[in-house]
C-alpha cells in the first residue's frame, strides 16, 4: 500500500516509504567508505553511498596523465612503433600507480563535503523520480542544498575554493564528469543488490582509449566492484572474476582493472569479426579479505544489477521505474570466463525469472539441459586453434610426427585439454599448469596425456612412472630441485610462471618446435622478456611455431619481435575465435526458435540425458563453420604477408579492422538494407545455418530475431566474405564487382 498507493501520503506512510528505499540502499552496500559521515549526521545516507561510488569511479578515471604525457606519446607516436607502445604503457601503469590513490581521493571528498553534497544534488535532480515524494525527509534535505547552475558555476567554485590545490580540483572535476555521464542507474530503485550505471562512454580520453567503447556500464556491490564495456550495440563476450592473492595484488589489480577490460573487449572486437556480434567483456573484482571466498554471490549481485538496467519494469512493489537518458532498447550477450563457468545456468534461469525476453539468449556456455552448446565437450575453440597449426603444417609440409611441443596450459582445463585431444601425433616435450611443470625431450606419454585429459586432471596426477630418465615433474610446492640436466630449480612457483621463457636453459636451441600456450596471464611474453626465446648467436627464435590460444598471452611487440626473427606467429584474435563462433550461432537458435520450438530441439533432457537429434546434427554445423572460418582466415593472411612483406601479427589486425569497418558501414547503409529486400534477404539465406533455416524457415527467423541483430549477421556476412575473397584493399570498385559476383553467385544458388 505503501508503494501503490495514489491517494494523500500521511507522514507516517512517507517515513515507511524512505525506509524502504534506504534499507534498498543500505543492502546493497551496507558499510560504506562514508559511513561514519553517516553515523554522523555530516552526509545523509544517500549522499554518503553516492560518495562512495564516486571515489570508484574517480579511482579508475581520474586521468593521470597530464600533459607531458600526451606530448611524449605524440613524440613517440605509438602507432609507428609497437616497442614505443609498450615503453608508453609501462609508463602509464607507473604514473597511475604513483598518483592519486584511491585513499587520497577519499581523503579529498572527507575535506570537500559542501561541494560533494552539490554535486549529489546534481545527481539526485536528473535520476531521482519525484512523483508525489516531494514531502519525504530525503528529498526536503537535498531540497535545502543548491545546486551548480552549469559548469561554469562548478568551475567558479572550484578555483575559489580549491585555489592552492590543483590536486583537488583534478579529483572534483572527475566527479562532476561521473554526473555529466550517467544515462541511467537503479540508485533509486527500491529492490536491488548491487548500484549499477550505465555510462556514455565519450568521457574515455581517445590519447589513452583511442576506440571509443559503444557503451559502458559501473557495477558497485558491498564486495567487488566491476564493469561491462562493449563495442557495438549488438555484442558478446564473457564476464571474468578477477580474484587477489594478497593486499598488494589486489591494489595492483584494481590500477589493471578498466585497462584490461577495454583491452580484453577490444580484442574480442577483433576476434568476433566473422560473427554478428561485436566485442564485449565484464570484469567483476572482489574486494579483499573474505570477498575472496565469494565469487558466486558477488556474480549474481552484478548479473542482477546488470538486469536492472537492461528491463525496464515498474511493477508496483518490486521493482521501480527509473530516468532512462539513453531512451533505447538494450540486450547484452554474455558468456562464461576466467571464474564465472560454474554460474551462467543460474543467470539464465535468473533473466527468465525476471521476466526478460531475451533470457534464452542472455548467456552462452550453459548446460545442455537449458540450451547450452559447451565448448569444453565439444572442443569448440581448440578447433580454431587446431585449424592454425594444421595449416601451418600443410602449407611447410610438415609431418606432425616430427613435432616436439609445449604448451601452458593443462589437461584440466578446457583448451588445454581439448589440444591434447586434437593433436594427432605431435610429441609433447613440456606442459605447464596450475600445479606445476611436467617435460620431458625424449616426449611426454602420449597415452597418460590422454588419461588426463579426458579426466581432466592436472599433471600432478601424472603417472612419473612412464617419464624418462630424462624427463621430470616440478610442482609449485617444491623447492631446490635438481634437474636431470643440471639445472637448479629454487622455487617450483617461479619456475611453473617463467617455464616459458626457460626454453634455452631446460631443452637447448633446437629441441623445441612448436608452443601452442592454451592459457597463463595476459601479456606473460612482452619487451623485457621476448630475448628470453631469441638466440643470441642466430638471432633466431628458438620455436619455429607458435599459436597463441590464450588471450593476450603475448604483448603486440613481443610477437612482432618473435616474427621478425623468424617464428612463424598466429595472434589469439585470429587464431582462438572458435569459442565466439560456437556461442554466436548458440544465440541464433536461441532467438530463432519460439520457448517450445527451443525445449524440444535445444535443450537436452535432464532425466533421460537424451540428445535431440536437431541438437547433435546443429553441434556438427558449428563445428564445421569454426574450421571454414579459420581457415578462410589463415590462407588470407598466408597470401597478404607474401603480398605485403608484413607481420603476421599486423595483418591479422588490419583484418579484423577492415572488416569491422566494412561491417558497421553495411549495417548502416539503409539503401542495401531497406531498398533492395531480395539482396538483403538472399544474404541472410547464405548466412544463417541451412539446419534453422530447415526447421523453423526464414519468415519465423526474420519475425523472432530483432533486427539489429538481422542487421549485424547481414553486414558481418558481407563484409568477412568480401575481405577473405579481395584482400584488405576496400576500394569501392572492388566492392561493387564482389556485389555483383556475389548476386550472380546468388541467383544460381535460387535465394534471387
Amino acid at each position: 500500500m505503501y508503494i501503490t498507493s495514489k491517494h494523500q501520503r500521511s507522514p507516517v506512510d512517507l517515513s515507511i516509504y524512505q525506509v524502504i528505499k534506504e534499507a534498498s540502499l543500505l543492502y546493497s552496500i551496507p558499510y560504506n567508505y562514508f559511513h561514519s559521515d553517516f553515523i554522523k549526521g555530516d552526509l545523509s545516507i544517500q549522499e554518503s553511498i553516492y560518495a562512495h561510488c564516486g571515489v570508484i569511479f574517480v579511482t579508475h578515471f581520474l586521468n593521470r596523465l597530464g600533459p607531458e604525457y600526451n606530448k611524449l606519446t605524440s613524440l613517440l607516436d605509438p602507432s609507428k612503433s609497437t616497442q614505443h607502445a609498450e615503453v608508453l604503457s609501462s609508463l602509464k601503469k607507473r604514473l597511475r600507480a604513483e598518483t592519486y590513490t584511491q585513499n587520497y581521493i577519499k581523503e579529498v571528498f572527507e575535506s570537500r563535503k559542501e561541494i560533494i553534497k552539490k554535486l549529489y544534488r546534481q545527481f539526485a535532480d536528473v535520476h531521482y523520480i519525484r512523483s508525489s515524494m516531494e514531502k519525504t525527509l530525503s528529498y526536503q534535505r537535498i531540497s535545502q542544498i543548491t545546486p551548480f547552475a552549469n559548469e561554469e558555476e562548478f568551475e567558479t567554485i572550484l578555483s575559489r575554493e580549491c585555489s592552492q590545490n590543483e590536486h583537488h580540483v583534478l579529483v572534483l572535476r572527475a566527479l562532476y564528469v561521473f554526473n555529466k555521464h550517467i544515462l541511467k542507474t537503479n540508485f533509486y530503485t527500491s529492490t536491488k543488490v548491487a548500484l549499477s550505471f550505465r555510462l556514455d562512454p565519450s568521457f574515455l580520453p581517445q590519447s589513452e582509449y583511442p576506440d571509443t567503447p559503444f557503451g559502458m556500464f559501473f557495477v558497485v556491490g558491498n564486495e567487488f566492484r566491476g564493469f561491462h564495456i562493449r563495442f557495438r550495440d549488438i555484442a558478446r563476450g564473457g564476464i571474468r572474476i578477477v580474484r587477489s592473492r594478497s593486499d598488494d595484488a589486489y591494489n595492483v589489480n584494481v590500477r589493471n582493472l578498466f585497462d584490461e577490460n577495454y583491452n580484453l573487449a577490444s580484442t574480442q572486437q577483433r576476434k568476433n569479426k566473422d560473427i554478428p556480434e561485436g566485442g564485449s567483456k565484464g570484469v567483476i573484482l572482489l574486494d579483499p579479505g573474505s570477498s575472496q571466498e565469494r565469487p558466486e554471490a558477488n556474480f549474481q549481485k552484478y548479473i542482477d544489477a546488470l538486469i536492472d538496467l537492461l528491463l525496464k519494469q515498474n511493477i508496483p512493489g518490486v521493482k521501480d521505474n527509473y530516468i532512462d537518458l539513453y531512451n533505447k532498447p538494450e540486450i547484452l550477450f554474455l558468456g562464461p570466463d576466467e571464474g564465472t563457468a560454474g554460474y551462467v545456468d543460474w543467470a539464465t534461469l535468473h533473466a527468465k525469472s525476471r521476466g526478460a525476453p531475451w533470457w534464452k539468449s542472455f548467456l552462452t556456455g550453459k548446460s545442455p539441459t537449458i540450451g547450452g552448446i559447451p565448448h569444453d565437450v565439444y572442443g569448440m575453440t581448440s578447433l580454431s586453434v587446431r585449424a592454425y597449426v594444421n595449416k601451418i603444417y600443410e602449407q611447410l609440409k610438415i609431418e606432425s610426427a616430427s613435432i616436439k611441443k609445449i604448451q601452458t596450459g593443462g589437461p584440466d582445463g578446457d583448451l588445454g585439454s581439448n589440444e591434447i585431444l586434437l593433436s594427432r601425433d605431435e610429441q609433447y616435450v613440456g606442459i605447464v599448469d596450475g600445479s606445476g611443470v611436467i617435460a620431458d625431450p625424449n616426449g611426454l606419454d602420449k597415452q597418460e596425456l590422454l588419461r588426463l585429459a579426458k579426466e581432466r586432471k592436472m599433471i600432478d596426477s601424472f603417472d612419473a612412472s612412464k617419464l624418462s630418465d630424462l624427463g621430470y615433474r616440478v610442482l609449485v610446492d617444491d623447492v631446490d630441485v635438481k634437474l636431470p640436466n643440471g639445472y637448479l630449480v629454487t622455487s617450483g612457483v617461479s619456475f611453473r610462471n617463467t617455464f616459458h621463457l626457460k626454453i634455452k636453459e631446460v631443452f637447448g636451441v633446437n629441441l623445441v618446435d612448436l608452443f601452442v600456450p592454451c592459457g597463463g596471464r595476459p601479456s606473460a611474453i612482452d619487451t623485457n622478456n621476448v630475448h628470453d626465446l631469441i638466440d643470441g648467436k642466430t638471432g633466431k627464435s628458438v620455436i619455429p611455431y607458435i599459436v597463441e590460444g590464450a588471450n593476450l598471452f603475448i604483448t603486440q611487440s613481443a610477437k612482432i619481435i618473435l616474427e621478425q626473427a623468424g617464428c612463424v606467429i598466429f595472434k589469439d584474435a585470429s587464431t582462438n575465435k572458435g569459442g565466439v563462433t560456437s556461442s554466436s550461432l548458440e544465440v541464433l537458435a536461441s532467438l530463432s526458435f519460439d520457448d517450445k520450438g527451443f525445449s524440444t530441439h535445444m535443450c537436452v533432457d535432464s532425466k533421460t540425458h537424451e540428445i535431440p537429434q536437431f541438437y547433435q546434427e546443429y553441434v556438427k554445423q558449428v563445428q564445421k563453420i569454426i574450421v571454414e572460418n579459420a581457415q578462410n582466415e589463415f590462407q588470407v593472411l598466408w597470401n597478404l604477408k607474401k603480398d605485403t612483406g608484413l607481420t603476421f601479427t599486423e595483418l591479422s589486425d588490419k583484418l579484423s579492422v577492415t572488416i569491422n569497418k566494412l561491417a558497421d558501414e553495411l549495417a548502416n547503409s539503409k539503401e542495401l538494407w531497406n531498398e533492395d529486400t531480395e539482396f538483403r534477404d538472399a544474404v541472410l539465406l547464405d548466412s544463417l545455418p541451412p539446419l534453422l533455416l530447415k526447421e523453423i524457415g526464414i519468415e519465423k527467423i526474420l519475425e523472432r530475431v530483432p533486427e539489429t541483430y538481422l542487421k549485424a549477421l547481414f553486414a558481418t556476412h558481407l563484409a568477412s566474405r568480401f575481405v577473405y575473397s579481395r584482400g584488405i584493399d576496400s576500394n569501392p570498385a572492388k566492392f561493387l564487382e564482389f556485389i555483383s559476383s556475389t548476386r550472380k553467385e546468388y541467383k544460381k544458388k535460387g535465394f534471387l
